[in-house]
Parts: C-alpha cells; structure tokens; sequence
C-alpha cells in the first residue's frame, strides 16, 4: 500500500512539473533567507569567539579583592590590594608559567597605554588620561612632539585639560610652562584641537580619544608607569601546560604568600562573562532576523495550500474513480499529503543551497565566515517538511472526504 501511494505521488507531480515548481517558489525563497541569516550569524559568533580565544587563551589575569558591605547593607569589591616585583619574580618560577606582566588596570578595566593622572599648574588642578606619542595629532596651539623630544619630559595637553582644570584667558600662555605629574615636571609644549562635536562626522584621523587624552614621550611615560601600582597580574601560561592547573597553582602560591590577608585571589573571568553576553547578544539579533524571514515562509505555506487545492479539485475524477474501486479515504488523505511534503522537502533542499550560496556571496563582501551547521541544515529541511504537511493537511482532508459518486460526474 505504501509503495503505491509513493508511486501514485512521484507520478502526480512528474505529471504537473510546472505547477510543483510554482508551489516551490515560495518554500525556496522561505528557506532561502533563513539559512542565509543563520549562517551569516553563527560565522559572526564564531569570529567573535576566535578573536577572544586568540587574545585570551593562554593569558590568566589574576586579581585581588575585598567582600565589603556599606551601612545600607549593599556589598561590593574593595580593590586596595597591590602586587609587588617579588609576587612577579616567585610567580614565574612556577611550572608552566611563561612570563607574569604587570597590568596597572584596576576593576573598571582601564587600557594598557593609558592612564589617569592628576596634574598641577601652580596649584590649579586638572584630570587628564595620558598616553604615549604614537602618531602626529592635530595641534591648535604650540606644536607636536618630534623624535627630538624623544629624551624630554614633555607634554602635549588634550582641550579637556583647559576645559575642565586649568582656566586661563590665552591658551597660549601655557606654553614654555610646566606642569606636575606625580612629582615629575613636563614642559607644556602643545595644546590639541577640541572634538567636534557639532558635526559629529566620523573621523578615523582624529577621533575622540584622540581630543580627549594628553601625550608624552615613550620614555617620559614608561618613567610615568614605573610610578603606578601593580593592580592585576598577567600570567602568560606554556602551551604545553595545563592552564587550569598552572592557575590554581598561582593563585596557592599567592594564598601562602599573604596568608594574614582578609581578601582573596582569582582569576579576572570578566571578558569571559563579556563573551557570553556578546554571544547572548548576537544569538537574540539573529533569531530575531530569523523570524522576521520566517514569515515568508508563512506565505508559502498559503501557496502550498492554495495549489493543493487547485490539485483536488481538477483530480476530482481520479480521487471518485480511485474510491470507487476500493481506495480508503486514509490513503487518499496520505497520497495529498505525501504530495505537499514531497514538494516542500525539495524546495527546502534548493532554498538550503541558494541560501548557502547567498551568504557566502555576502560573506566574501563584509569579511564575515559563512557557517553552515548541521543543526541549520535539520532545521531547515524538517521545517520545510513540517510546512507542507500543515498546509497541506486541509486540502489532503477535503480529497479524502469526497463522495466517489459526485467527484466522478462532476
């Protein structure tokens, strides 16, 4: 029974090529636009993870912190504690540990080139983060550092600086001055120009960090950081070694080291956690586009259903003549639906191909890897099947319940 109504199916659509391919359209394009949307976004997750598993994987950021809690009952990290050179050297005597770096970032994740740092112009304060000479800035008043600065402790100071701290009629006057940083004298001898923030125009060559932050020297600024506190510690772990255990040994060593000390060592998981958020992310965008492409999908699915009624009704003939001489109504009912499925799986496997095809075009255009899982692969083609049997359903229902006598006269 079953191979007949397989055989009565593959005939009737082999009969009617033209309107199975029309009933495909709108299943191919469905399942089209949700491949391409899916493999386009596991490529953006997936790249996402490398980068980070690039950059982080053999790198342990060790921290100290304190369990406190105010007078309203609220708790939260205390973060006074400081590494000294020698945790460093006894540190990377350990089994599997590469080098330790010191970091100097505190809990909110500072960057490694720049720091925060108080500066006094004759009593005037002002707060400006500091950075080394890397490129040439663009200058409003005074000029920019030269290579001939190189041994000098000098200084160009950010618009903010004026802004913010030091008040003065004529920017210019601060020229040829010096300013104190930590108990080091700098020779101001350039202000930057302000940001613009009226036309708000991307700008690669001056962005706002560029504006916002003071330059020194390299070596005035490595004579700057020999002055700030060890915060955190970089542990940089043998690829041979087990990270897992060469942390738990730092962080032992680093518990017998301050055995009197109330707070306590671990490993900094935070770009961990950033990760599963970014990933949280990237997975609600893309079940979002997801949907939002289902619903073609939808819209298939009525043509699917309305060419299946077509079908029934000019198959009338056949449909009485075929319960006339002995056909079930369960078999008619199946030979519909097998129908409706057959082409929904077919328009399923050309839309997973064009929909492939279009995210590796898309791909190649914005950088991005094109991920074709199988999971989207099941989903996809299940989806496609599932499609057909529930619009098909409806139509299926109404050939099996013909009466054989007026489907054959009418």
């Amino acid at each position: 029974m079953i191979r007949n109504i397989l055989m009565s199916t593959l005939l009737s659509l082999r009969a009617h090529k033209l309107r199975v391919f029309l009933t495909m359209v709108g299943i191919i394009i469905g399942i089209a636009s949700v491949v391409t949307i899916a493999a386009l976004g596991e490529g953006v997750r997936r790249k996402s993870f490398d980068l980070a598993d690039t950059t982080q994987a053999n790198m342990v950021t060790v921290i100290h912190g304190i369990n406190q809690t105010d007078d309203s009952g609220m708790s939260y990290i205390e973060d006074t504690f400081t590494f000294s050179k020698s945790d460093m050297r006894r540190l990377s005597r350990i089994p599997g540990v590469e080098s330790v770096l010191p970091s100097h970032n505190n809990w909110s994740g500072s960057s490694m080139d720049m720091f925060e740092v108080n500066l006094d112009y004759f009593g005037a304060q002002a707060y400006s983060s500091v950075t080394p000479f890397k490129k040439e800035t663009r200058i409003q008043y005074g000029r920019d550092i030269t290579p001939h600065d190189a041994d000098r402790d000098v200084i160009v100071l950010s618009d903010e600086v004026l802004q913010y701290g030091f008040v003065v009629d004529d920017p210019e006057t601060l020229l040829g001055q010096a300013v104190s940083i930590n108990g080091f004298m700098f020779e101001v001898i350039g202000i930057k120009e302000p940001y613009d923030f009226e036309n708000m125009i991307p700008d690669a060559d001056y962005s706002w960090d560029d504006a916002y932050t003071s330059v020194v020297p390299h070596a005035a600024y490595n004579q700057l950081t020999g002055t700030r506190e060890i915060r955190q510690l970089k542990v940089k772990v043998s690829e041979s070694s087990d990270r897992d255990m060469v942390t738990m040994a730092v962080l032992d060593d680093l518990m017998m080291a301050y055995p009197d000390d109330e707070g306590y060592f671990e490993e900094d998981r935070s770009n961990e956690q950033m990760m599963e958020e970014i990933n949280s992310y990237i997975n609600g965008i893309v079940l979002f586009l997801v949907a939002i492409t289902a619903i073609s999908l939808f819209v298939g699915g009525i043509g699917v259903m309305n060419i299946m009624y077509v079908s029934v009704t000019e198959r009338k003939r056949e449909i009485g003549i075929r319960r006339a001489i002995g056909a079930k109504p369960r078999m008619i009912l199946w030979q519909f639906l097998l129908e409706a499925a057959f082409i929904t799986f077919i328009g399923g496997i050309i839309g997973l191909l064009l929909g492939y095809g279009a995210a590796v075009l898309v791909g190649v255009f914005i950088d991005i890897p094109v991920i074709l899982t199988p999971s989207i692969m099941i989903i996809s083609t299940s989806v496609s099947v599932i499609t057909g049997l529930v619009f098909g359903i409806i139509p299926a229902l109404s050939a099996s319940r013909m009466d054989p006598i007026k489907a054959i006269y009418q």
